[in-house]
């Protein structure tokens, strides 16, 4: 169990020496909860730290049921057995994906974080944690899509059940704990405190 993020980030740090000043490598975070730890990671490593927003797409019937997910670059995955078993209508999709982009758009302004071109470039995609992956998934695959030459997924806990799909999209999974019987993110640490926008304006500026 991991104190807290920082913890953990130190130690996911050590994991990825070997890309300590990579001039083609940058660091991007799932926020909020990935920022503090991609935060350590680049200070540690030497390497420039950006964010990369994906969201879920709500269930209409219960908003806290994801359905898909969508990126802020433009690429999005819907659950077809859901949207067929529930009738959801494709209009109801296109809405939320516009509602989404919007959000994070505003949310890019809020935090004063314009993004960094990653063509060519070499990602290492952090977070806190992942439970079924479907989130980072996505962003690896957008990320790729847009021109990353290299996919390097990391995190301190990844369930032995998701790597694989990880494993599918990213060049290497980097995980320092892979357990087998998972329940949340928040059982492997004693402080998993819900970040807000202002420690993650503070993270972000002090990246700078």
């Amino acid at each position: 169990m991991f104190q807290n993020r920082e913890e953990a980030a130190k130690e996911l740090a050590q994991k990825l020496l070997p890309y300590r000043g990579s001039k083609d490598t940058i660091i991007i975070a799932l926020p909020r909860g990935g920022v503090p730890l991609a935060a350590i990671v680049a200070k540690e490593l030497q390497l420039p730290f950006d964010i990369f927003f994906v969201k879920k797409i709500p269930s209409p019937y219960n908003k806290e049921a994801g359905i898909g997910a969508v990126s802020e670059n433009g690429y999005y995955f819907v659950n077809k057995a859901a949207l067929e078993s529930l009738h959801i209508p494709q209009e109801y999709i296109e809405k939320e994906i516009a509602a989404i982009q919007k959000k994070m758009v505003q949310k890019r302004a809020l935090y004063k974080k314009s993004r960094n071109p990653i063509k060519g470039k070499r990602v290492i995609l952090i977070d806190d944690g992942i439970a079924t992956g479907s989130s980072m998934l996505l962003a690896a695959q957008a990320l790729q899509k847009e021109g990353a030459k290299e996919i390097i997924i990391a995190a301190p806990v990844v369930p032995f059940d998701t790597l694989e799909s990880l494993q599918a999209v990213a060049n290497s999974v980097v995980a320092l704990q892979t357990p087998k019987n998972f329940m949340a993110v928040g059982a492997f640490y004693k402080d998993f405190h819900q970040l807000n926008d202002d420690e993650v304006i503070v993270l972000l500026k002090e990246s700078l």
